[in-house]
């Protein structure tokens, strides 16, 4: 017999399988942002520390104003 056939049936059902996990990953993810009730990120810049500010340049981050914020992990 010959087998030739399976190395492309094999690939196109890891492939597909790839497309559905993406494609609901991106659903949950566009839902997830969307819910008021979930926490915003640490990096995110309207989250709880203000974004990541070790990104900024030396002179905009002596500048930042610093909030009252206690670190997320210590």
């Amino acid at each position: 017999m010959d087998f030739a056939w399976i190395v492309p049936v094999l690939f196109m059902i890891t492939l597909l399988c790839v497309l559905v996990f993406a494609l609901v990953s991106k659903k949950a993810i566009e839902d997830r942002k969307d819910d008021p009730t979930i926490p915003k990120s640490t990096l995110a810049k309207d989250g709880p520390q203000g974004g990541v500010g070790f990104l900024l340049p030396p002179d905009e981050a002596a500048n930042r104003r610093v909030r009252d914020v206690p670190p997320v992990l210590e």
